[in-house]
Parts: C-alpha cells; structure tokens; sequence
C-alpha cells in the first residue's frame, strides 16, 4: 500500500529485497510477537461471544447461568438426574437483550457526527486561510475538503462509521485498518458514425476504504498502557484468504519473498483448489474436497536490528486456523512506514477508556444487572406458569393415580377425574410467591441500570407521566451530557486520526487530475479541477466537525458580539497611535465560533486600493468630503451624533467595514456590526 500502482495494478517501485539476516530476525521477533498477542487476545473471546449472542438475542438464561459457575447456575439443575425429559425445563429463559442500549449510543453519536454534509473539515496548517494559494472563493483547503469527503463518501464511509459505533458500544472497543482500493471496468459504449462499440478503461473504485476489524482477529500491542495504535510497538491482524489471491499477490509484487518455498509447501493445494473450483460449490462442501485455506499475518511496526528499531511491514502466511505464525512462510518484508506520512494505517477507539489496548463496553460493565433482571423476569414467569397449570395431590395407588399413569399426567381444563374416595386428590395449596415484592425489585434494577447506562425514557423518546416544560427540557438537557462526552472523545480519537490517514492517502495515491462538484457563492453547482501539485502542496490538519461546536465556542461567540461596539468606539484613538482593528479577522473568527463552515470564502479579500477602503470603513460616501466617522453608526441617541433611523438602513448603499464595493461579505460584515451594536 505504500507505492503508487501503476494501471497494471503493480507496483511501479523498485523491489528491494532486505538482507538474509534481517530477514530471519525480523521472521522471528514478528512470529513470536504475534503468538504473544494472540494468546493475549484468546482469554477474552469467550466473553466477546456472551456479548455478542446478548445483543443478537441468541443466548437463553440457562446456558448463560450455566457458564458462570456461579451459585445462581444451580436453580438449573436436575436434580442429579442422568438427562432432562420433556418437562424437566420447564424454566423460562428470557433474557433482557441489551439490543437497545447499543442502538441508542449508536443512533445519537451517528446523528451528531453525520449532522451536517461538511462533517469533516480540512484547515492549513500553520497558516492564515487568506496567505493560500489557489481560487479568492475555494481555497486549497476547501477543495481539499470537499475531494475528501466525496472519496471517504465512495468507499460507503456512513455505513462503515455506524458499525464501528456499534462495535465500541458493544465490545467497548474498536480496530479499523484503512485501506485505499481502487477497481477499474471496461465501459462500452456505441460509436454511432462507425457503429461500432468502443471500449473506455474506468475506474468505479478509487477511494480509502475503512473496515472493521473482529476483535478475534486483531493483534494488538499487550504491553501497552494505552490505546493509540500510532505508539503501539506493533499491531497486525489475521485474515482467511485462499490459494489464487496469494498467487495473484505474488504476480503484482506485492509478495516478494520466499514464493518458491510457498509453492513447494503447499504443492498440493493448487490441484486441490482447481478441483474444488471445477466440482460443486466450494460454498457447499464444508467438509473434504473443500479447497485449503490460508491465513495471512499482516504485521506493523518496529523491528530491533543492531542497536535500533526499523519501522517494518511483515506478512506470514500460515494454514488456516493456525494459532501461531511461527510454522508460516514469511511472504513480505518492507522496511519503513507503509505511508508516506508515516502513518499506521489502523484506528481505534475505546467507550470507556482503560490503561491498556482494550477499554469497557456500555454492556459489560453492566452485565450483573442484566442477569439479575432476566432472572427475576423468568421467576415471575415461572410463578404464572405454576399459578396457571394446575398442580394435584393424589394418594398413591389410588385410581386418580392409575388414571394419570394411564394418560401421560395430562391436566387439562374440564377434565373429568373416576375417583374411588374424593380424598384420593386434592389441589396442591398456592404458592406464596413474593410477586409484588419481585416486581418493586425489578423496577429498582431497572433505574439502576438506566443510571448507568444513561439510557432512560426521556434518551429513547417516550415517557409513562406527564412532564411540564422546564422539566422536560432540565431532564433532556442532562441526558444529553454523557452522549455527548463520549462522542466528542470518539470523534477525537477516531474520526481525526481516520480524516488524517485518508488525507494522506489521497496526497499519495492519486496521481491524476480529480474533478470535484461544489457550490459558488450564488449557490449554483460547479466542477472544479484539482491537480495533483495541489494535493502535495501546503500542510493540513482534518478536524472533526463536531468538536468545533460546542457551548464554550459559542460563549466566545458572543463576547465578540458584545466587545465590537467597544472596539468601534476606540477605534479613533487607537488610530492616532497608529494601531488598526482588523474588523474582517473578528468576523472570520465569530464565524467560526458559531459553526460557520467555510468562513474563508465568506471573507474573501478584493482587489481595492487600501485608502478607498480606509475611507469608507464607516459607511460614509467616499465621494463626499470629511474624515470617516466610525462611531455614528453605532452611536445612541442624545451624545451629539445623529440618531439611528427608524427604518432598518439599506446594507451596503454607501460602503460598509471592509470597503466602499457592495460585495456579499461587506454585507454580512455591516449586518453584524449593526447586530452587535443593538444588542
């Protein structure tokens, strides 16, 4: 991944073997590293799998109960018998599915990070918007931005973006490995001069994908106190793939060691898969005849070599189901980052962040509650079940006895008992089952657990009693809080450092001009083009939308507002000490506190001699006489200076702050100046 592929689809780099030595103690340390990681890794699917079958609603209270050896598996037993007729689990099962407190942190964080089409936004780094090279109305950062999002958009990115949500809530954490795939077609089209088809080479794919990665199948640092891939020692992870594609991988460069070892290990698995090929579905035949598989290691990260780490790609690959590498084929070995940037390409996230590679999920750290509640659930069921089903005392020996024998113990409504004495069956006496007493303590739980999951009927939109309004709005105010902490970390640590990546790899992957479609200031559609010299010039940095929207930035918002008419007061004096306000930079800078995108092509500077626009800063008619007066427009009344007008004042008829022209940006500049002054 880190060349540029040629439309071969090969590498077009040099194949530059590492040395024999380097070779084998990279095989080594990699093998080694990777069983470590595994084995790590292996003592936490079991619990994986609880939370799996919890959320998919596949696991019953009994097999649950069961492998917790807890004492609470022993209201499961039979008693000591040999094996369970067909009434001998006559227990309920239900188990509260902690489906909906997944779906809800997944569904909101989804929502507030998708809550606008510029969900991504791409700044210089280092350096003022207006100093850019490129168009006065699309900046290089804005067309960057807009190519990202489109590409990120191409590889399904939403799709993708709410299942690694739902991974974190989950599992409470998450790996991703970004990739870039491109794919290439053949279009045919009619030629109608010649009528003849010709034939266009496309491509459909052409665009970083982010996939999910099963927790199963990550190999991440065990030794970490932390969940940042890029200061990981090494993280890999294991992928199934067969026959053919490690062959095509070797005829594109992309293995480049040991190939003929790998054709005389697996000798037999070319016949085998050209069998299983020609045969009946391979998707039908589970069992022998089924073509061999394999799986690949794919490893990043340091490798020690005399006294210092090298940055190394590693690929083992080993027969499928291996727990180990270290009986693999070593297929690739690339020293440096895979990058150019030098980054890994992987990301993670954790939901409640731990000291380690691995964090706490909302579900699992609740799973004591969920199994308390589901157990009292199937109590109080069982309890309607013996209340509802008749239960007999007969007199052994007797002919209520003998009748039963004779029809399998059934008991039915309306069934007619021949009895020799009435003594001979009676009703069983009630049971006195708490039920009242369960029920107050399933409710407890119930708060309990929307406590700490902070899912509640006021999150999922419903509510059993009437609420006034400043309740309602107190009580959604604050279910907001943890919602929208977790996001905010979440967007931080994974949706940044996944925009970084995919920006790197847009800087090296793309070697042809890109068409974009963006909107003008008069909102009408247009392409613009953006070669690749301006993909490679100037730095950036992507940030999260979301995190630039927040309560504190919108405060700071309105200290602008309240500070401006200050300032236009002491602009005079400040002029005669030779000091200039910059009117323009506040209002870039208000609008970017308030969520504004784009405020550098709001703001865009015009060709103007810099006097006129001294001149005019104060809405005064150049072509009149007399120094500019700054202050009447937001003077008030009775201190001398005209009063304001009664009808609100045409924007622009005479200039505004940023010059004497009767653009859009002067506008908007006069229109919040005026609002400040009248707040």
């Amino acid at each position: 991944m880190g060349k540029r592929p040629n439309k071969e689809g090969s590498s077009i780099a040099k194949d530059d073997a590492p040395d024999k030595t380097f070779q084998q103690d990279a095989f080594d340390y990699v093998a080694k590293w990777c069983r470590r990681s595994r084995e790590f890794m292996s003592g936490r699917f079991d619990r994986w799998k609880l939370l799996e079958d919890l959320y998919h609603n596949r696991r019953d209270l009994h097999s649950w109960s069961a492998n917790q050896a807890s004492p609470a598996s022993d209201l499961w037993s039979n008693g000591g018998s040999g094996g369970e007729k067909g009434n001998a689990r006559w227990q309920s099962d239900i188990v509260l599915a902690p489906a909906y407190i997944v779906d809800t942190w997944a569904d909101r964080a989804y929502q507030a990070i998708f809550s606008g089409p510029e969900w991504l936004t791409v700044m210089p780094d280092g350096q003022s918007p207006f100093l850019e090279e490129g168009d006065e109305d699309f900046p290089a950062s804005y067309k960057l931005q807009e190519l990202l999002l489109s590409k990120l958009a191409q590889g399904q990115i939403h799709v993708r973006i709410y299942e690694v949500l739902q991974h974190l809530v989950l599992y409470g954490t998450v790996y991703a490995k970004i990739f870039w795939y491109s794919k290439g077609v053949v279009r045919r089209r009619w030629d109608y001069e010649a009528l003849d088809v010709v034939h266009d080479h496309g491509t459909i794919y052409d665009c970083p994908i982010v996939q999910v990665i099963p927790l199963d199948r990550v190999l991440p640092d065990w030794k970490a106190d932390h969940g940042d891939v890029q200061r990981f020692e090494g993280i890999g992870h294991l992928v199934d793939k067969s026959y053919d594609h490690i062959l095509e991988q070797f005829s594109r460069k992309v293995y480049h060691l040991n190939k003929k070892e790998f054709l005389r290990r697996w000798a037999d698995a070319a016949a085998q898969d050209e069998q299983a090929r020609h045969g009946t579905d391979r998707l039908d035949q589970p069992g022998d005849g089924a073509a061999p598989g394999f799986t690949i290691w794919e490893w990043h990260g340091r490798i020690p070599y005399r006294g210092r780490h090298r940055e190394c790609l590693c690929t083992i690959v080993t027969e499928q189901g291996a727990d180990s590498p270290e009986d693999g084929v070593m297929v690739r070995l690339r020293p440096g980052p895979v990058l150019w940037s030098g980054l890994r390409p992987f990301l993670s996230a954790q939901y409640t962040p731990l000291p380690g590679p691995l964090g706490m999920g909302a579900v699992e750290s609740n799973l004591d509650l969920i199994h308390s509640i589901s157990q009292f659930l199937s109590q109080s069921q069982d309890n309607t079940r013996l209340t509802a089903n008749a239960q007999l005392i007969v007199r052994r020996g007797s002919s209520a006895a003998r009748q039963m024998s004779m029809e399998s113990e059934a008991v039915y409504p309306g069934k007619i008992w021949m009895v020799d004495d009435p003594d001979d069956i009676r009703p069983f006496p009630p049971l006195d089952f708490p039920q009242h007493e369960v029920n107050h303590l399933i409710d407890y739980l119930n708060s309990l657990l929307e406590r700490r999951t902070s899912v509640s009927e006021i999150t999922l939109g419903v509510s059993t009693r009437d609420k006034t309004a400043t309740e309602a709005h107190i009580l959604q105010e604050s279910s907001q809080s943890p919602f929208t902490t977790r996001t905010d970390l979440f967007a931080r640590s994974f949706l940044e450092a996944m925009g970084k990546i995919a920006l790197s790899m847009l800087q090296q992957f793309l070697v042809e001009d890109q068409t974009i479609t963006v909107r003008d200031l008069r909102g009408r559609d247009m392409a613009v083009t953006i070669r690749p010299a301006d993909l490679q010039a100037g730095q950036y940095r992507v940030a999260a939308t979301l995190t630039r929207q927040d309560s504190t930035r919108l405060a700071k918002a309105q200290s602008i507002e309240r500070v401006l008419p200050t300032l236009l007061e002491f602009k005079p004096m400040l002029e005669q000490e030779g000091i200039q306000i910059s009117f323009s930079e506040l209002i870039k800078r208000y609008l970017d506190l308030v969520g504004v995108d784009g405020a550098d092509r709001v703001l865009h500077r015009v060709a103007s001699p810099l006097g006129d626009a001294t001149t005019a800063a104060g809405g005064i008619d150049p072509d009149n006489a007399g120094p500019a007066r700054t202050d009447k427009l937001f003077a008030a009344p009775g201190v001398g200076l005209r009063p304001k007008p009664q009808k609100p004042p045409h924007l622009v008829k005479t200039g505004g702050p940023m010059g004497a022209f009767p653009s859009d940006a002067n506008a908007l500049a006069q229109f919040l100046a005026l609002q400040a002054s009248q707040a």
